[in-house]
Formats: structure tokens, sequence, C-alpha cells
């Protein structure tokens, strides 16, 4: 259950440009920096066939859609703003993936921290509020291993974004997280959003993104790695 403690009277509200969603309810964390551990959440109702739709996407949706954040972050910063907002859209999906708050080596440390923390204190309330939630896990550079996994469990569906891989350290980052991540967490599966450059050391499933379908991106099929069509992904 989450601890909750007074705030002085003038705090009701924002004071300044200060935004208490995170500090009204601390969950349990095992983190030493107070990251929200998430519950774990066995989906054995996963569908076979599902869609990944961006947040608050205008498409029709149906019981099979699960709600992602691969997007620029001012997209879906109202998820922190107005979270009983959020909330009330995210139950129109089956499932919703945290939110995937922006990381960068050039940043310090401490923003980053807070992007983690914000991404798994929403996720864990969305929880707490009756949602299926699946850890979205992302990184910076081998410096952010030191906290971008905390309270993940393991053994659990995860959900990575891949980046931009035109440039050969990126695509390096990128390796050095994903190993990291199957090292540490010990994935059940991991939904890839867009094409990974390296082999996933976990039962995964590309899907594809939707700015790729509607800028005419082609994909190659590739021998080992399951496809997609139109973000839809059968699960065999």
């Amino acid at each position: 259950m989450p601890q909750s403690f007074s705030q002085p009277p003038d705090w009701s509200c924002k004071p300044g440009g200060w935004d208490t969603t995170g500090t009204r309810e601390v969950f349990p964390s095992t983190s030493p920096l107070g990251i929200p551990d998430l519950m774990p959440q066995t989906f054995t109702d996963l569908p076979l066939e599902f869609r990944l739709l961006p947040y608050r996407s205008k498409r029709s949706r149906d019981v099979r859609d699960l709600c992602h954040f691969y997007l620029d972050d001012y997209r879906f910063e109202t998820t922190w703003n107005r979270p009983n907002a959020a909330v009330n859209h995210l139950r129109r999906y089956w499932a919703a993936l945290t939110p995937d708050f922006s990381l960068y080596p050039q940043w310090p440390a401490v923003v980053n921290q807070w992007n983690i923390y914000r991404s798994r204190w929403l996720g864990r309330w969305w929880q707490s509020q009756g949602l299926r939630v699946i850890p979205t896990v992302n990184w910076s550079d081998k410096a952010s291993f030191a906290y971008c996994f905390d309270g993940i469990p393991r053994d659990q569906i995860v959900s990575i974004g891949v980046p931009d891989t035109r440039r050969t350290h990126v695509v390096e980052r990128y390796r050095a997280g994903v190993e990291t991540m199957c090292e540490r967490l010990q994935p059940s599966l991991v939904i890839v959003y867009g094409r990974s450059p390296v082999e996933i050391g976990a039962p995964a499933l590309e899907i594809e993104p939707d700015w790729h379908r509607l800028r005419g991106v082609s994909r190659r099929p590739q021998a080992g790695r399951k496809q997609s069509c139109s973000g839809r992904v059968r699960i065999n």
C-alpha cells in the first residue's frame, strides 16, 4: 500500500512550478533512489493478436489494443500533470505501457533519474487503479544502468523502443542496454517497437512503428524474426 503523509496547507496546490503528483503517494521501493516498485503482473490472457497504438490515438479501439508512449514527451506530459484524466483514457485499452520519458547521456543524471521515477510512479499508480501495466525499459548510457532498471520485476513482459540506429555509437549504447536488461530482468517477452539492429536475448516480438508505414519505410524480413503488419502482431 502507498504511504500517505500530510503536506503544509499552502501546498494543497502547486507552489510555483512544483508538481506534487509524485509526492502525494510514496509507493514501496527497493531502489536507493526511491523509484517505485511495479507489482508483478502475469498476463495469461494476453490477446493472441493485438495492436500497439499511441497514447490518445484517434483510431477505433477494441479490447486487444495496447497503449504505447513512443512519442515526443510533450504529447504525453498530461499523464503526469493530469493523472486522473489520463487513467480514464487508458481504461479503453487492454493494457498500457509505462510512459517513455526521454533519457539523454548529456543530461544531468538527476534529470534522467526523475524521468525514470515518473515513469515507474505512474505505472505503479495505474496498477493501483486496476490497469494492466507493461513496463517500458529505457536507458541512456552505461551510467544510467545504475538506476534505469529499478522497480521492474524480473520474468515479466516488457517493452523497448529502437532508437535511430544510423550512428554506430547509438547502436552500441542500444546493444549494451539490451544485454544488461536481459541479464538483470530476464524478461518473459520483449515487445520491440521498431526493428532491432541486434539480437534480443529473450523471446521478442517486433512491431512496425506507425511512422514507418506512413512514410513508406520498407522492412526486409529477416530469418528468425517474427514479422508484423500495420502494427499487428500474432503471438504463436
